[in-house]
C-alpha cells in the first residue's frame, strides 16, 4: 500500500514539474515571438527609402540595393525560419524534450540578436550617408566661398608674397583639387567619400588662411624689421666711436652677424612657409637686439656718470690724505702723554696704506678715462669700486680719530670717578664711626683695606707718563666694583647691628620672666661684641619672640621712625 502512495506521490511530482517546465519554455517562446513581430513591423523600409532620394548612382545605389537585399532576406527568408524554430520549440516542450527546447531557443535568441545588430549597423549607416550628403550641400558653399577669396587675394598679392608665390599657388591648387575630387564623388553618388574630400578642402583652406594671414607679418619682420633694427644699432656703434667710446670689449659686431645669420635662415623658413617656432624665434631676436641696445644705453649712460664722478674722486682722495695726516699727527701728539699699543700704531699705518693704494688706483682710473683705453662702462664699475673703498678708508680714520680724541676725556672720567670711590670710600669709614658699633668683621676690614689700595693704585698709574689708559681703565673698573661693593656690605652690617643692639635693649623688659631668656640674651651680647651682628639678631630674636612675637617689626619701625 505504501508502495502506491509513493508511487501516486512520484507522478504528481513529475507531472508538477512537467508543467512548470512547460510554462517556463511557452514563456520565453511567446517573448522570442514579440521580438521577431517587433523587427518585422519596423520601418526599416522607410529608412532605406530615404536613400532613394539621393543621387542613385556608384556607391549609394551599390549601397541602397545591399541593404534592401538584406532587409528582405530577413523578412522573406531568417524570420519566416524563426517562426518554424519556434513551432518546433513548443512540440519539444509538449513531448517533455526540455533539452532540445532549450538547445533551440538559445540558438533563436541568438539568430535575433544578431538581426538586431545588423539593423543598427544598417540604420547607422543609412543615417552616416545622408547626414554626409546634407554637411556636403551645407558646407561646400561656405569652403567654396573662402577658396575663392584666398584664389582673388592670392592674385592681388603675388607680387608681395615674393619667392613664396609659388607655394602659395601650390597650396591653393591643393584645394582645387580636393574641391573638384569632391564633386566627382558627389556626382557618382560617393557621399561619404565626398564628405572625406571636402574635409581635406576644409583644413586645406584653414591652413593656407593662416599662412596668408602670418606670411606678410613674418616676412616684414625678417626682411625689414630687425634688418632695419641691426643697420641702427651699427650706425650708433660708428657714431659712438668717432666720439671716442671704446667698444670693442663687448663684440657687438660679432654678435650682430650671428643675429644676421639666424634670421636668414628665418626668412628661408618663412618663404617655405614652414611656420613652426617662426615666431618664437623672431621674438628671441628681438630680445637679444634690445640686449645690444641696453648694452650701448648704458654706455652713454656710464659715460655721464663717469665724467660726473671725477671731481668727486679728487675730493674723496683729497680728504682721505688729509684725514690720514691729521690722524697721524695727532697720534704722535698723544704719544706724550698716552701709551699706544704697537698694534693700534700698525693699524694706522695700514690706514695710511690703504690711502696710497686708493691714490694711486684713481690715477690709473684717470688715465683711463682720460686716454680712452676702456669701455666707460668697466670704468663705471672700477669708480664705483674705488668710492665704495675710500669711503671704508674715510670711515675707519674717522672712527680712529674719534678714539684718539676721547683719550683725554677717559683720562678726565677716570680722575672725577676715582675721586667720587674716594669720597665714597671716606663716608664709607665715617658711617662705622658714627655708627659706634663694636667694630667690623675681618672679611669686611680686609675689604676696605683692598679698596684702598686699588685706590691708591690707580691714582699712582694717573700720574705716570706715558699713561697706560687701558690700565688704568681696568684699574678704575676694578676699584669701582670693590669700592661699591663693601660700601653696601658696610651699610648692612651696621642696619643689622643697630637692629640687633635694639632688639637686645627691648629684650631687657623681659629678663626677670625667665631664666632661659636670661641665658639667650647674654649670648646675643656675646655675639654682638664679637662683631657677629646677624647671628646676634637671629638669638635675640627667637629670644624675645616667645614673649613679642612681632619683635623685629617694631624695632625697624622704631628706627625708621
Amino acid at each position: 500500500m505504501n508502495l502506491i502512495y509513493l508511487a501516486l506521490i512520484i507522478l504528481v511530482l513529475l507531472f508538477v514539474g512537467s508543467s512548470y517546465m512547460k510554462k517556463r519554455v511557452y514563456k520565453r517562446v511567446d517573448k522570442l515571438e514579440s521580438w521577431k513581430n517587433d523587427i518585422l513591423h519596423r520601418s526599416i523600409p522607410d529608412e532605406i527609402g530615404k536613400v532613394k532620394k539621393l543621387t542613385m548612382a556608384g556607391e549609394t545605389e551599390e549601397k541602397f540595393e545591399t541593404w534592401r537585399m538584406e532587409w528582405d532576406d530577413i523578412v522573406g527568408v531568417i524570420l519566416p525560419d524563426i517562426e518554424e524554430k519556434l513551432f518546433d520549440i513548443e512540440e519539444y516542450a509538449a513531448k517533455n524534450r526540455y533539452n532540445k527546447a532549450k538547445q533551440l531557443l538559445v540558438m533563436t535568441e541568438s539568430r535575433l540578436s544578431g538581426i538586431e545588430e545588423q539593423l543598427k549597423i544598417m540604420l547607422a549607416d543609412i543615417q552616416k550617408l545622408i547626414e554626409s550628403e546634407e554637411q556636403n550641400r551645407t558646407e561646400i558653399a561656405s569652403i567654396q566661398q573662402r577658396y575663392e577669396t584666398l584664389e582673388h587675394h592670392l592674385s592681388e598679392k603675388k607680387g608681395a608674397l615674393v619667392e613664396a608665390y609659388p607655394l602659395f599657388h601650390e597650396r591653393l591648387q591643393e584645394i582645387k583639387n580636393e574641391l573638384m575630387t569632391f564633386e566627382e564623388a558627389t556626382e557618382n553618388g560617393s557621399y561619404l567619400e565626398a564628405r572625406e574630400y571636402l574635409t581635406d578642402a576644409a583644413q586645406l583652406t584653414q591652413t593656407l588662411e593662416w599662412l596668408m594671414e602670418d606670411f606678410p607679418k613674418l616676412l616684414v619682420q625678417v626682411d625689414v624689421v630687425l634688418p632695419g633694427e641691426i643697420k641702427e644699432i651699427r650706425k650708433g656703434i660708428e657714431d659712438m666711436q668717432k666720439d671716442g667710446y671704446q667698444l670693442e670689449s663687448f663684440a657687438i659686431p660679432k654678435q650682430l652677424e650671428e643675429i644676421e645669420k639666424r634670421i636668414q635662415e628665418l626668412r628661408e623658413r618663412v618663404v617655405a612657409l614652414e611656420f613652426d617656432g617662426v615666431e618664437e624665434a623672431v621674438e628671441e631676436e628681438v630680445k637679444r637686439l634690445e640686449e645690444l641696445y641696453s648694452i650701448l644705453e648704458y654706455e652713454v649712460e656710464s659715460k655721464t656718470i663717469v665724467y660726473n664722478k671725477m671731481a668727486d674722486l679728487e675730493t674723496f682722495i683729497e680728504k682721505g690724505e688729509k684725514e690720514v695726516e691729521a690722524l697721524l699727527n695727532e697720534t704722535l701728539s698723544i704719544q706724550e702723554s698716552y701709551l699706544i699699543s704697537i698694534e693700534r700704531l700698525n693699524q694706522q699705518k695700514e690706514m695710511q696704506k690703504r690711502i696710497e693704494d686708493l691714490s694711486s688706483q684713481l690715477v690709473v682710473i684717470i688715465d683711463l678715462i682720460e686716454n680712452k683705453k676702456q669701455s666707460f662702462t668697466s670704468i663705471r664699475e672700477l669708480i664705483m669700486n674705488w668710492l665704495k673703498d675710500i669711503e671704508q678708508a674715510l670711515n675707519e680714520i674717522m672712527k680712529e680719530k674719534e678714539t684718539m680724541f676721547s683719550m683725554r676725556e677717559e683720562e678726565h672720567q677716570s680722575k672725577e670717578r676715582l675721586t667720587s670711590l674716594r669720597a665714597m670710600l671716606f663716608d664709607t669709614k665715617r658711617l662705622v664711626q658714627r655708627s659706634n658699633i663694636p667694630g667690623l668683621p675681618t672679611v669686611c676690614l680686609e675689604k676696605l683695606e683692598v679698596a684702598e689700595q686699588k685706590l691708591r693704585e690707580s691714582f699712582a698709574l694717573l700720574d705716570q707718563v706715558p699713561l697706560e689708559l687701558e690700565n688704568v681703565n681696568q684699574l678704575v673698573s676694578e676699584a669701582d666694583e670693590l669700592i661699591d661693593e663693601t660700601h653696601n656690605e658696610v651699610h648692612d652690617l651696621v642696619h643689622l647691628a643697630q637692629l640687633s643692639e635694639r632688639v637686645i635693649q627691648y629684650g631687657n623688659r623681659f629678663r626677670s620672666r625667665s631664666d632661659d631668656l636670661q641665658g639667650q640674651l647674654m649670648e646675643a651680647e656675646q655675639l654682638f661684641r664679637q662683631f657677629q651682628y646677624k647671628e646676634a639678631l637671629d638669638c635675640a630674636a627667637r629670644a624675645v619672640e616667645e614673649f613679642e612675637p612681632n619683635v623685629v617689626t617694631i624695632v625697624e619701625e622704631h628706627i625708621s621712625a
